[in-house]
């Protein structure tokens, strides 16, 4: 008996728990490539060069939007940047974005129109087709997107098959959005004065990593990939769950100036705002027979795209110091039923008050 079977609600199991034990029972169709519990879902086209890939996703309420520190459009923005993440951390190209907004009957017409622009405008920023979607009343307000696009036929990027002398590949700066929050809480105590203003535009544009993903996806670098939104240390677990241990740098990890400011006005170690999440970095496997030349076009082309760590035989994820110290890696991750970013205080109290690194 499982424990889904038992009657186990869904806060003791937590997403994670509830989507592992339902996954393996389900059928998974043959044209279904790599089946179920990747960033996106990739459907075999016969006699095509490329395949179809898709992704449907709830965009969390933005942490900025709870805070008033930003409007409705925010909402649309994180709708695309959801989606469209996990499409190019999976090796595809996002080509169309529809979203569902659910919203109570008193909701104001003025908001759901800035949701709507939001994600249309971040469709157009990025050259994705915004195809409309649909308009609903709930209890409670939702908004839900969903994108397709194409992958080419070998280019498929899973989240499970990381390999010893794998290289790990970072794409993006991290810490940006703990080290922003925590400075508009503590620092600026909630107030949008001038000096805030950098970190509340942080916060309130996520922002997927086109050209990084572009260059890994085009160049065919990658063996797998994985977006970071929920925290490195999700992607980190993930990649160690196929059977290796994954090793991080610690003095190669490319924290955001936002995270090393906050660091420094606050008590919170960079060593935690990296686990904070938010960010939308991408994290990839990169053989290394691969691994230099994608670090020269990395140069080459101006891109934050950086290596930090390695997987090699055994198990488990540890950081590594400057000395060769070693820590073992602990803490929590974003997971619904459990600990949300979206609902600021649960989730960075750990990141705040947790030691990641023991």
């Amino acid at each position: 008996m499982t424990s889904m079977d038992s009657g186990a609600d869904l806060r003791s199991l937590g997403e994670k728990g509830f989507l592992s034990g339902l996954l393996g029972d389900l059928f998974v169709d043959p044209r279904l490539i790599g089946g179920f519990g990747h960033d996106a879902s990739v459907i075999e086209m016969a006699d095509s060069p490329f395949d179809l890939i898709q992704k449907i996703d709830r965009a969390s309420r933005p942490v900025a939007l709870s805070l008033g520190l930003a409007g409705y459009e925010t909402w649309g923005r994180m709708a695309v940047t959801a989606n469209c993440s996990d499409i190019l951390a999976s090796g595809g190209r996002p080509l169309s974005v529809m979203i569902a907004i659910m919203v109570p009957g008193e909701e104001t017409a003025a908001n759901v129109r800035d949701i709507v622009f939001g994600a249309a405008a971040e469709c157009r920023r990025n050259g994705v087709v915004f195809a409309g979607g649909d308009t609903k009343e709930a209890a409670d307000a939702h908004v839900v997107g969903t994108a397709v696009g194409t992958v080419g036929a070998d280019r498929f990027l899973p989240r499970n098959t990381a390999q010893p002398g794998d290289r790990i590949f970072c794409a993006g700066r991290v810490g940006g959005f703990a080290g922003s929050y925590f400075m508009i809480r503590d620092v600026f105590q909630g107030r949008p004065v001038p000096e805030a203003e950098g970190y509340i535009e942080y916060l309130s544009t996520p922002t997927a990593q086109w050209r990084s993903a572009g260059a890994v996806n085009a160049g065919g670098y990658a063996r797998c990939g994985m977006d970071a939104s929920d925290g490195l240390l999700d992607v980190l677990q993930t990649f160690a769950a196929a059977g290796v241990r994954v090793e991080i740098d610690l003095e190669a990890v490319p924290y955001h100036p936002y995270a090393v400011e906050c660091a420094k006005a606050t008590s919170i170690p960079l060593t935690q705002l990296m686990f904070g999440g938010g960010d939308w970095n991408i994290l990839y496997c990169v053989p290394s027979s691969r691994a230099d030349e994608l670090a020269r076009v990395a140069e080459a082309e101006g891109l934050p795209l950086y290596a930090i760590g390695r997987v090699v035989e055994g198990d488990g994820v540890v950081a590594v110091d400057r000395d060769g110290a070693e820590f073992a890696i602990r803490g929590v991750v974003n997971e619904h039923f459990k600990n949300r970013i979206e609902d600021a205080g649960s989730f960075m109290d750990h990141i705040e008050k947790d030691n990641f690194l023991v």
